[in-house]
C-alpha cells in the first residue's frame, strides 16, 4: 500500500450513493440540533413571563433578560471544548448519547424550582440549569458536524450536514408555536398560572431529545475514528459493511501503515504551519457570526417594540400571556419566513456553489441590509409604515445569515483538520463562536438605546468576517483525507472511476 493512499473503506464511504442510512443520520443528529435551537431562543420568549412573575415592580432592573439569555451561551463555551476533546479522544458515539442525557436532565430540571418559589431561588435553580443545558448543546455541536462529515460521501458532505443544521430553523420555529400555544391554553386564566406556562414551555424541549436517544445509540461509530484514531480495521470494515450492505475488505496493513506515521498534534509546529490560519479563520468567522445572529435573534422583542412592529398597548400589558402570545407570533412568522427558507437554499447550493462562496455571500448581503437599516434609522421611527419595511429587511439579514456563514461556520471545521483533531478543532472553534454570542447579548444590552450605533458595529463584524473567509481554502467535492492531507491528491478515487455495488463491493472502472 502506497503512503498515505485512502483506505478501502473510506473509499467506500466517499463514493457511495445516497442511501437510507445517510437520512436516518441526518435525521438522528438533525433532532440534536432541533433541540438545541429550540432550548437555546425559547428562554427568551419566556423571560417576559418570568420577568412579570418574579419582578411586578421591576426592581430588577434590566439585567436579568441578559443574565437568562447569556447563562446557557456561557456553558456553550466549556461544553464545546469538553465534548470535541472528548469526541477525538474516546470516540465520537460514546460522547455523542453522554450529551444527549445531559440536555434531556437539564432541559427537564429548568422547570422547577429547589426551596421556595421566590425570585431569588427561581433565577439562580434556573441558571444552574441553564449553564448545564448550555454545556450539553455545546458538545452536540462538534459531535454532530464530525460524525455527519465522516458518514457522508464527499459529492453530497455538504448538502448532508447542512441538513443537520437546518433543524435548527425548526427548532427555533417550534419554540414559537409551543410558546405560543401554551400561553393560549392559559390566556384566560389567573396570573399565578404563569410559571404552568414557563416552565412547560422549556420543559417540552426534552421530548425530541428523548425520542432521539435509542437511534443514537444504534448508530455505529464513524469508520473514520475507527480506522484512523482507533486503528480497528476489521471493526471499521464490519461497520461499513452493515451501513452500505456491501462487503469490504479489513485492510490491516494500511491501518498498521498510517499508525507507523508520524501523526503531529494541536500544539505542535506542524499543525501550526499546515492549519493554524485554518483554525484562525473558522474561529474568527464563527465569532464575528455569532455576535450578530445572537444579539438580533434572542432580542427581537426589544428591537420590534423600538420601532413599533410590536405594539404593547394597555392590554398587552395588562394581560401577559396575550403579551407573549404577541411576541412568539413575531418570532415564529421571522423564523419562518425568513429563517427557514435560508437553510433550505444552503442545503440546495452548498455542494454546487461552494462553502466559500456561500459565506462570502452571506457576510457581504447581510452588510448591505444591515447598512440599510441603520444609515436611515431616524426615518424608520418616524412613519408608523415603514415598520413593514423595516421587519423585510431585518428577516433579509437572517435569510443571508443562514444561507451563508451560519450554516458553513458549522461545516468548515469538519472538513479542515484531520481525523484525530477534527472534533477538537470543531469545538474549538465553536467555543469562539459562542463568546461571540456572549459578546453580542452583552453588547445589545449595552447599546439598547443606541441601536443604529449598533448595527454599524455589526456591519463591522461583517466585514471582518469577510476578509478571514478569504483566507479559509475550498472544501467541495473532496475527500477529508484529500483536504486534511492525509492523502495525497490524486490517491483516492474519482465518482467517475468508482462506483459500489451492493453485492460485489467496489469496482474501478478503467
Amino acid at each position: 500500500m502506497a503512503r498515505n493512499q485512502q483506505l478501502r473503506v473510506l473509499q467506500a464511504l466517499d463514493v457511495a450513493r445516497t442511501q437510507l442510512y445517510h437520512f436516518m443520520a441526518i435525521v438522528i443528529a438533525g433532532m440534536g440540533f432541533f433541540t438545541d435551537a429550540y432550548d437555546l431562543f425559547t428562554i427568551s420568549l419566556v423571560a417576559d413571563l418570568i420577568d412579570h412573575r418574579y419582578y411586578p415592580d421591576g426592581q430588577r432592573g434590566d439585567y436579568l433578560p441578559v443574565l437568562i439569555n447569556a447563562v446557557s451561551l456561557c456553558g456553550t463555551v466549556p461544553g464545546q471544548l469538553v465534548f470535541g476533546w472528548l469526541g477525538d479522544k474516546m470516540g465520537r458515539k460514546r460522547i455523542y448519547g453522554v450529551t444527549l442525557l445531559l440536555m434531556i436532565f437539564c432541559s427537564l430540571a429548568s422547570g422547577f424550582t429547589f426551596g421556595k418559589s421566590t425570585n431569588k431561588s427561581v433565577v439562580t435553580t434556573l441558571c444552574f440549569f441553564r449553564f448545564w443545558l448550555g454545556f450539553s448543546i455545546g458538545g452536540d455541536y462538534p459531535l454532530s458536524a464530525t460524525i455527519m462529515s465522516e458518514y457522508a460521501s464527499k459529492r453530497t458532505r455538504g448538502a448532508f450536514m447542512a441538513a443537520v443544521f437546518a433543524m435548527q430553523g425548526f427548532g427555533n420555529v417550534a419554540a414559537g408555536l409551543v410558546g405560543t400555544i401554551t400561553s393560549a391554553a392559559f390566556v384566560n386564566s389567573s396570573q399565578d398560572k404563569i410559571d404552568y406556562v414557563w416552565r412547560i414551555v422549556l420543559m417540552f424541549g426534552a421530548i425530541p431529545a428523548l425520542l432521539t436517544y435509542y437511534w443514537r445509540m444504534k448508530m455505529p461509530e464513524t469508520a473514520r475514528y475507527t480506522a484512523l484514531i482507533a486503528k480497528d480495521a476489521k471493526m471499521a470494515a464490519s461497520d461499513m459493511s452493515a451501513v452500505l450492505h456491501m462487503p469490504i475488505v479489513p485492510e490491516d496493513d494500511g491501518v498498521n501503515e498510517l499508525a507507523s506515521q508520524d501523526q503531529y498534534g494541536l500544539f505542535s509546529s506542524e499543525f501550526l504551519r499546515r492549519h493554524g490560519l485554518h483554525l484562525l479563520s473558522t474561529a474568527v468567522c464563527w465569532f464575528v457570526l455569532d455576535v450578530t445572529f445572537y444579539s438580533l435573534n434572542m432580542f427581537m422583542k426589544d428591537i420590534f417594540t423600538k420601532v413599533r412592529l410590536l405594539d404593547i398597548d394597555d392590554d398587552l400589558l395588562k394581560n401577559p400571556f396575550k403579551r407573549t402570545i404577541r411576541i412568539t407570533g413575531v418570532h415564529t412568522a421571522i423564523a419562518a419566513a425568513c429563517t427557514l427558507p435560508g437553510y433550505f437554499f444552503a442545503v440546495a447550493f452548498i455542494d454546487r456553489i461552494g462553502r466559500v462562496k456561500i459565506q462570502l455571500l452571506g457576510f457581504t448581503m447581510m452588510t448591505v441590509f444591515q447598512l440599510c437599516l441603520a444609515i436611515p434609522y431616524p426615518k424608520w421611527l418616524e412613519c408608523n409604515r415603514n415598520k413593514y419595511g423595516f421587519a423585510v429587511l431585518y428577516g433579509f439579514t437572517f435569510f443571508f445569515a443562514n444561507f451563508g456563514p451560519n450554516t458553513t461556520t458549522f461545516i468548515l471545521p469538519a472538513e479542515l483538520f484531520p481525523a484525530r483533531l477534527r472534533s477538537t478543532c470543531h469545538g474549538i472553534s465553536g467555543a469562539v463562536g459562542k463568546i461571540g454570542a456572549v459578546v453580542g447579548v452583552f453588547a445589545f444590552h449595552l447599546l439598547r438605546n443606541q441601536f443604529r450605533t449598533l448595527l454599524f458595529v455589526l456591519v463591522g463584524c461583517n466585514l471582518v468576517g469577510i476578509m478571514f473567509t478569504l483566507l479559509l481554502p475550498e472544501t467541495m467535492g473532496k475527500s477529508l483525507e484529500e483536504i486534511t492531507g492525509e492523502t495525497e491528491e490524486g490517491q483516492t478515487l474519482d465518482d467517475e472511476a468508482t462506483t459500489v455495488n451492493a453485492d460485489d463491493g467496489i469496482h474501478v472502472v478503467p
